[in-house]
């Protein structure tokens, strides 16, 4: 496993980014997953709900850690985006949905395409998903990260 990234290493907008998702990840896939338990009709035991905070747990664990590396990544070098790994890092609640036998819920082509492994739909498909602060610090990081790209291609006379 590679070394963890310094979350004060950041600068300005991707720190703001990387707080205002880290604050709001748990909760917000909480009841993304209590969400889907309703909309199929099933409520939880009181050992399922404790299951069920340890998968938020794994699932914001490994959120922060990519998020952290990502954001620390120059953004020339970034392959994936945020919005992505947020998706990605919510298995271990998929698997928790799974392991109870709930139906996937119907998803469109495009969503089926785009993310083959969110079968429940709880990935986030745009920054407001998560609430205000995580919207406006994805709209902010965005803006600067295109800033920082259009500034160096244009130093570079492209």
């Amino acid at each position: 496993m590679s070394t963890p990234v310094s979350v004060d290493l950041l600068e300005e907008y991707p720190r703001a980014l990387f707080d205002a998702v880290t604050t709001a990840y748990p909760a917000w896939l909480t009841a993304r997953a209590e969400h889907i338990l309703i909309a199929s009709g099933r409520g939880l035991t009181a050992e399922e709900r404790s299951s069920l905070g340890s998968a938020v747990s794994e699932s914001a664990d490994l959120m922060t850690h990519g998020l952290c590396a990502l954001l620390a990544t120059d953004v020339d070098d970034q392959r994936q985006n945020p919005l992505h790994l947020l998706r990605a890092s919510s298995q271990a609640v998929t698997e928790f949905l799974g392991s109870l036998g709930l139906q996937p819920p119907m998803r469109d082509e495009f969503e089926t395409r785009a993310m083959p492994d969110d079968v429940y739909a709880i990935g986030p498909l745009a920054w407001i998903d998560m609430g205000d602060d995580v919207h406006e610090a994805g709209i902010s990081w965005g803006a600067w990260k295109a800033a920082t790209v259009l500034t160096r291609r244009r130093a570079e006379g492209k």
